[in-house]
């Protein structure tokens, strides 16, 4: 992960706030992928969310539900508040809150979380994290996964600006066997195709996600740098 400084000052907050005026279309088809669990006067909880872009797009989507996007950076936290105070949407909130240290309640219906899980050590405590302390109905994620019995552990060191990344590809049986040992079931797990071309990054010294073709020119991959990006949007439910 990336501390705050690399976050405010460089790329990745670029590339987040850009979002609040052009959102993903990965961010478009996690809409229709949750719109049948969203329930109006309920809360969702967005973790690790960021400025809180992609939790905007889904508030005025679903404008009788309730959105708290969370992030654990306090700089991230007060630029997000600004720009919801700006925007007027009464359904949307974002707060700081730390993914390893929630606080148990039961308020959240649903929690969600786009384009994090991959991002961090390991798959089991960051989920046990949310089924144990939040018990919500239902929990969805987009991350890179692989349908096999197999996961990835990939470390991205990107030598001119010094950081280092989690690009990790975890296994949908492992997640299948985690959430079932916590009383949940993995019901959906729907591969992302994107359908627009994005173009490679001009500066092979950054990560960024662009399209390419494979095979023939119907089907687009994803990649970042020279990582394919295998995305996934999966739904966790809690076993009645």
């Amino acid at each position: 992960m990336t501390n705050d400084k690399e976050w405010v000052n460089g790329f990745l907050l670029s590339y987040h706030l850009k979002q609040w005026d052009e959102p993903k279309e990965s961010t478009k088809a996690f809409c229709k992928f949750i719109k049948d669990k969203i329930k109006p006067d309920t809360k969702v909880l967005d973790l690790a969310a960021g400025t809180g872009a992609p939790t905007f797009y889904l508030a005025k989507s679903f404008e009788k539900t309730n959105f708290i996007a969370s992030d654990c950076s306090k700089d991230i936290v007060s630029i997000g508040n600004k720009i919801i105070k700006e925007k007027e949407v009464p359904n949307l909130k974002i707060q700081i809150e730390d993914w390893y240290k929630l606080r148990e309640n039961n308020e959240y219906d649903g929690v969600i979380s786009l384009q994090t899980l991959s991002w961090l050590k390991e798959p089991e405590q960051p989920i046990k994290c949310v089924l144990q302390k939040l018990k919500p109905r239902w929990f969805a994620v987009t991350s890179l996964f692989y349908e096999g019995d197999i996961s990835y552990s990939i470390t991205v060191d990107m030598h001119t600006s010094g950081v280092k990344q989690n690009y990790n590809i975890y296994s949908l049986k492992q997640i299948k066997n985690i959430a079932s040992s916590y009383g949940y079931r993995v019901s959906i797990a729907e591969k992302f195709n994107i359908n627009i071309d994005i173009p490679k990054p001009e500066n092979p010294d950054i990560m960024g996600t662009y399209t390419k073709y494979f095979t023939d020119e119907k089907h687009r991959v994803q990649l970042s740098g020279a990582l394919l990006m295998p995305w996934y949007m999966v739904m966790i439910e809690r076993q009645t």
